[in-house]
């Protein structure tokens, strides 16, 4: 098949959407929040944009792997995608852990000089650090330790894993197939309603978040002629629409699960990359954002604890604790991460890909922005 295009509106929700994230955990801690973070409840939502992230990564994977086809998945193609699946994802998660373990080891040895303790090394943070090496930490009922957004690439690989399984049955019975697909993902969006309301799950039912969200976008990857047939004025409409929804439900104590709907439609209506919405997204900053939206995802939390270490120590002291400080801190935070994550991208994420991809595939990988990770 020839390559699919890039879909340039899907690689820039996928930056905002990682910034979000970042967000969100920037509100953890105590401390001093501007008047924007205390007006509403938005911000400490942002973890459902991982949740996006998922219903993207359905599509994606789908469009770029020809998941409608009309046979079966073979042994060897099983074996290439889940080569190419740990080359986009491994290198940079381990990279990730590898210099969160170096600075906590050069903590423990400046604490151990003062006679402090530190809980780097109890039993549960040493299983949580074995089980985020091999990315089994989504399956585990524990507190999350060390580099806690790589729970959503464990919860991914299930995914990955069952794509493969689900193509091939789609090709054999797609009606039967699309309709568990959809009674599975409505079915746990449904527990949710009915239990928590909360889909800030990352050990333990995490995997099923993430499939549900996963097989939603394969279902729209499946029927996605029906929006690519809609006038552009439409389009625009839902696009619209969905951004207001959102916007709305992250602003108000609404269940969780009601915005997947929205997040869906914000997906299916930006594929063909027409409407409004994609014409404010086609920009090269987002587009750049999009390309290095999995090292800010990956290095933000990691960089924040190194980062807050340091500024406790320092800059905090000159600037108080009130409006400068916070502003101060949310800037230095995001100018880390983006500059970090474009070192990353660049010296990590991408080269160890396209090595790894001759390595195992024989020949070099599809650009990164056509084969996304998420998160």
């Amino acid at each position: 098949m020839p390559a699919p295009r890039q879909i340039h509106s899907h690689a820039a929700l996928r930056g905002i959407a990682a910034l979000l994230v970042v967000a969100y955990h920037l509100q953890f801690g105590g401390g001093y929040r501007l008047a924007l973070e205390r007006a509403t409840p938005a911000l400490n939502r942002s973890y459902l944009f991982v949740d996006l992230f998922f219903i993207l990564s359905g599509f994606i994977i789908s469009y770029v792997n020809d998941a409608a086809r009309s046979n079966g998945v073979s042994v060897g193609e099983i074996k290439s995608f889940m080569r190419a699946r740990v080359a986009r994802l491994y290198p940079l998660h381990l990279f990730c852990l590898a210099y969160l373990l170096l600075f906590r080891l050069l903590l423990t040895g400046l604490q151990y000089a003062r006679h402090k303790p530190v809980d780097f090394w109890q039993a549960h943070s040493l299983e949580s650090l074995g089980s985020q090496l091999i990315l089994l930490n989504a399956w585990f009922p524990k507190d999350p330790q060390w580099n806690i957004p790589s729970w959503s690439i464990s919860a991914e690989f299930f995914a990955y894993a069952l794509f493969p399984i689900m193509v091939t049955i789609h090709a054999r019975a797609r009606a039967r197939c699309e309709l568990v697909m959809a009674a599975l993902s409505v079915a746990f969006f449904g527990y949710i309603l009915a239990t928590s309301g909360s889909l800030d799950i990352v050990v333990g039912l995490a995997p099923a978040r993430c499939i549900a969200g996963f097989f939603l976008g394969m279902l729209l990857y499946f029927h996605r002629d029906v929006v690519a047939r809609l006038p552009e004025t439409v389009l625009t409409g839902l696009q619209i629409a969905s951004v207001a929804v959102i916007l709305l439900i992250l602003a108000t104590p609404v269940a969780d699960p009601w915005i997947i709907p929205a997040f869906f439609v914000l997906v299916a209506s930006t594929w063909t990359d027409q409407g409004l919405l994609p014409k404010l997204l086609r920009r090269r900053p987002l587009l750049w954002l999009g390309d290095i939206s999995y090292s800010v995802y990956l290095n933000h939390v990691c960089l924040i604890e190194i980062l807050a270490f340091l500024w406790t120590r320092s800059a905090q002291h000159l600037l108080g604790e009130g409006v400068l400080n916070r502003c101060a801190w949310i800037v230095l935070v995001y100018a880390a991460t983006l500059y970090i994550s474009h070192l990353t991208f660049q010296f990590v994420e991408r080269p160890m890909r396209q090595w790894l991809a001759m390595r195992w595939l024989g020949r070099k990988t599809d650009p990164i922005r056509q084969s996304p990770a998420a998160p």
